[in-house]
């Protein structure tokens, strides 16, 4: 698809859907629980098997539960387990099968359990394997369908592994795939059905796929389609049932599809046909729904998209936010829940959304405001 043919795409997409249709439910804002704790940078996202949403504070440095019935609790809060082992910069979170929530401490180099009866134990922490891995900066988790937690420490260079019997090891490190493949800054993590683990160097300018045999192999580099369509500073990445993996482009401002042969192609640009008109900038995360579709949060204007597979964008919503009051503000994580509906954080207003897609009366899409 062209550029122009996917600005066309967009500019239909925000015309053709009346506001009427747009369902958004306030979450959490910055009140928090209610109780004292507050919410401020809302950024992680997670939801257990039971449909509980959790949303990670990295500015105060806590994690919150809102269930169904749209009870708010503070799952861990700066003390981290408090057994002298702190929460700080709180940012990626994972929910095993179990319904076990992990907790990545950017700025303690940790990472914390929480069972669901409310018990907390920190995991993982600055030694990391023990062998010589350490964990720094631990920006990104993933868990597996066996229930192997998997770390990206952004300032140590690696991703680590955490099997449920607790045995920590070296997935990938620095050295990335070999000599001129390297792994700087690994910035988003994503498994597949088949174990198969995802990640993306925001400073290499790449993304790798390393199999349950430990074969590691470069799947995008810089070059991302081709000319015009490079990659740079990769943040996001998500993958879906067939194995295509997205990734997003921070810098270049765009969305790459790789499938499992290994064709690259770009599903979203920044620029329409004009290179005036700006479609994405900045993205921010990126997730997959169970349909096929990609959704796509972008902090610089305050919105989140989506990209069908017929290659039709969609502006879901902007920085009205639910349009009773309650703004978007540098639209951080997105995730999907089981029902189809998203879950979207807003890093600079503290709070997080629920568009309802799959679950609303009207599941075709909800508008946004131009």
């Amino acid at each position: 698809m062209s550029a122009w043919l996917r600005l066309s795409a967009l500019c239909l997409a925000l015309v053709s859907l009346p506001a009427s249709a747009q369902v958004v439910e306030l979450l959490i804002d910055e009140s928090g629980d209610g109780a004292g704790h507050s919410l401020q940078g809302a950024r992680g996202i997670a939801i257990d098997p039971h449909g509980n949403v959790f949303v990670a504070g990295m500015l105060s440095n806590n994690v919150f539960r809102i269930g169904a019935d749209g009870k708010i609790v503070q799952v861990i809060g700066p003390d981290g387990d408090g057994a002298g082992h702190a929460l700080r910069e709180p940012r990626a979170l994972a929910v095993d099968a179990k319904g076990n929530l992990y907790v990545g401490g950017v700025g303690s180099a940790n990472v914390f359990r929480v069972a669901p009866d409310g018990s907390k134990r920190q995991v993982v922490d600055a030694s990391g394997d023990g062998r010589g891995s350490g964990l720094y900066r631990p920006i990104a988790l993933a868990v597996d369908r066996q229930g192997n937690l998997f770390v990206a420490g952004a300032g140590s260079q690696n991703v680590l592994k955490r099997t449920p019997q607790g045995k920590l090891t070296r997935v990938i490190g620095g050295d990335g795939a070999g000599p001129g493949r390297p792994l700087r800054r690994p910035n988003g993590l994503a498994v597949d059905r088949h174990g198969n683990v995802y990640v993306v160097g925001a400073k290499s300018l790449n993304g790798f796929k390393i199999e349950p045999s430990g074969k590691i192999s470069q799947i995008v580099d810089q070059n991302g389609a081709g000319p015009g369509q490079t990659l740079k500073f990769p943040n996001g990445v998500a993958v879906d049932g067939e194995g295509n993996v997205y990734v997003s482009g921070n810098n270049s401002g765009n969305i790459l599809e790789i499938t499992p042969a290994g064709a690259i192609r770009e599903i979203m640009a920044s620029r329409g046909a004009d290179k005036d008109v700006t479609i994405l900038g900045a993205p921010t995360d990126v997730a997959v729904g169970p349909e096929g579709n990609v959704y796509v949060t972008r902090g610089g204007d305050f919105s989140v998209y989506r990209i069908t597979r017929q290659g039709v964008i969609t502006r879901l919503m902007g920085a009205a936010g639910d349009g009773k009051g309650h703004r978007l503000k540098g639209a951080g994580g997105v995730e999907v829940d089981a029902h189809g509906d998203l879950i979207v954080t807003g890093t600079g207003s503290h709070n997080a959304f629920r568009i309802r897609l799959g679950s609303s009366p009207d599941a075709s899409g909800a508008g946004s405001e131009p």
